[in-house]
């Protein structure tokens, strides 16, 4: 009789909703494409908020998981195989995507069809353009929300984080005038993104200090840590007429004073977008700022880094996979 040799890969596995820090690596059976896959064999993964909430539980319920399950969504490598009834790639060629889960592993299945997929520019390493895809369209989904355009004034709350540090970039390359948050440290950082002011959120309340410095009000507010009441807040430095864009939600436009206007977003791809922040990040006209790559077998460490409070991280944290 036959033996079927069942390949294996290393993956950090999650047995059940918690602390990120009881995830394990262990060896698992390779997944297959099948028809319409690619299968990936991850060279980086990037590491977003979201994956420490799937994680946690605190999505479950609109999200539930089925266990054992690998985490990650952001990753780049090399096509490795090619389900049946896939057009236009190959084995061999370099890819980034947001992937619907298993990234910290050394293989992971992904749609060829998928719009949050992408070549990878050969001039962009494996860590930087996994460092991309959920930040950088998360991004360019609230710029694109927001209708920002030449001349108007944008504070981007969260401005030095993996979101905010795309949202900083892409608000000025629409001729913004941009006021980025952040602590004092991050104060060059943020201007090399192309901040134009800073407000540093340590020395007293951010929206204070913003409308200290401009009375008039602000055009846009892009915010993307705050939540509930927070949210409300950003209508104070708003002139009459500005736009909040969140990426995390909030309360019901009745909760904001007349002629502002709310708008809560998800991640939305459209054909090229991923491929335009790639190429940006390859010619050097977008900066991909990573604060810490770790090895997979830290990888359940660098979720509990993103997740600690107490840690101000700066750019993204991304997972090399071995």
């Amino acid at each position: 009789m036959k033996q079927t040799t069942v390949s294996m890969m290393n993956a950090l596995v999650v047995d059940s909703y918690g602390d990120p820090r009881n995830a394990r690596i262990a060896e698992v059976e390779t997944p297959k494409a099948k028809d319409g896959q690619l299968l990936v064999r991850i060279h980086a993964a990037g590491v977003n908020p979201f994956d420490y909430k799937l994680i946690t539980g605190m999505a479950k319920d609109w999200m539930p998981l089925t266990f054992p399950y690998i985490p990650g969504m952001d990753g780049a490598g090399i096509v490795a195989d090619v389900g049946a009834g896939v057009q236009g790639w190959r084995s061999g060629d370099a890819l980034l995507a947001q992937f619907p889960h298993g990234t910290f592993a050394q293989y992971a299945l992904i749609s060829a069809k998928d719009k949050k997929l992408a070549r990878k520019p050969d001039a962009l390493d494996f860590e930087h353009a996994a460092a991309i895809p959920e930040a950088g369209l998360t991004a360019k989904t609230m710029v694109q929300a927001a209708g920002i355009h030449e001349g108007q004034k944008v504070l981007i709350v969260g401005a030095s984080g993996g979101l905010g540090l795309f949202a900083t970039q892409l608000a000025k390359a629409e001729g913004a005038r941009v006021i980025a948050t952040g602590t004092a440290a991050d104060a060059d950082y943020l201007r090399h993104l192309g901040a134009d002011d800073t407000v540093d959120y340590k020395s007293g309340d951010t929206i204070a200090q913003t409308l200290s410095r401009y009375p008039d009000g602000i055009d846009v507010v892009l915010d993307v840590i705050s939540t509930g009441d927070a949210v409300v807040r950003d209508a104070e430095v708003l002139r009459a007429g500005g736009t909040i864009v969140s990426s995390l939600g909030g309360p019901s436009q009745n909760a904001f004073p007349a002629g502002v206007t709310v708008r809560y977003i998800q991640l939305t791809a459209q054909d090229g977008d991923l491929e335009e922040l790639a190429r940006r990040a390859a010619d050097g006209t977008l900066n991909v700022e990573i604060g810490q790559i770790y090895d997979l077998s830290q990888a359940a460490q660098a979720l509990a880094d993103l997740s600690d409070h107490a840690k101000h991280t700066r750019g993204k944290l991304v997972v090399r996979v071995p």
